[in-house]
């Protein structure tokens, strides 16, 4: 009985303790706006984007600071769905990936292209897939590996072999900058 009564006690005490820190302090005068949705693009404000080649331009991430442009296509590859459909431009360097057969040897005939981005300290990096609009040969008509691209393509999701990827499609190459 005697533990029973002690139980209660401390369960009331410990009720009261917890009520008492669940009032609200006043929000600072000087309170800072909550951060954008994770499932909303980061770069939606209006801006005049400049016409190109591959015609408007939903996202450009060329016009942001290399902290966003990383923060931007980590949110685009890992919420891609805001995305599709949209025409997008960014720069970066240009990578090759091979296929390999079921015997471990290079396929030739499949490669896949990517434009890297790195963050503001280059320690990471991010890739994401294009495909070039148009009856191309690589490597006569691809730039090489390693120098830097600036792409525009559309955000979509492809399937091979009964997987669904990412990657920018109908994607032309512009001049870097």
């Amino acid at each position: 009985m005697r533990k029973s009564l002690l139980r209660l006690a401390a369960a009331l005490s410990a009720a009261l303790v917890l009520a008492g820190c669940g009032g609200k302090a006043p929000a600072p005068s000087s309170s800072v706006p909550p951060a954008p949705s994770s499932s909303t693009p980061l770069s939606q404000e209006p801006r005049p984007e400049p016409e190109s080649q591959a015609g408007a331009v939903d996202v450009d991430l060329t016009t942001l600071s290399s902290t966003m442009v990383f923060a931007e296509v980590s949110s685009l590859v890992y919420d891609p769905i805001p995305y599709l459909g949209k025409r997008v431009r960014m720069e970066g360097i240009f990578s090759v990936d091979h296929a390999y057969t079921m015997e471990g040897e290079v396929d030739p005939s499949q490669n896949y292209f990517y434009c890297i981005i790195q963050d503001a300290l280059a320690c990471c990096a991010q890739g994401l897939e294009f495909s070039l609009a148009g009856d191309l040969q690589y490597p006569e008509d691809y730039p090489a590996e390693g120098d830097t691209v600036r792409v525009v393509g559309t955000v979509e999701f492809f399937e091979e072999n009964g997987f669904r990827h990412l990657r920018l499609g109908d994607a032309v190459l512009e001049p870097a900058a």
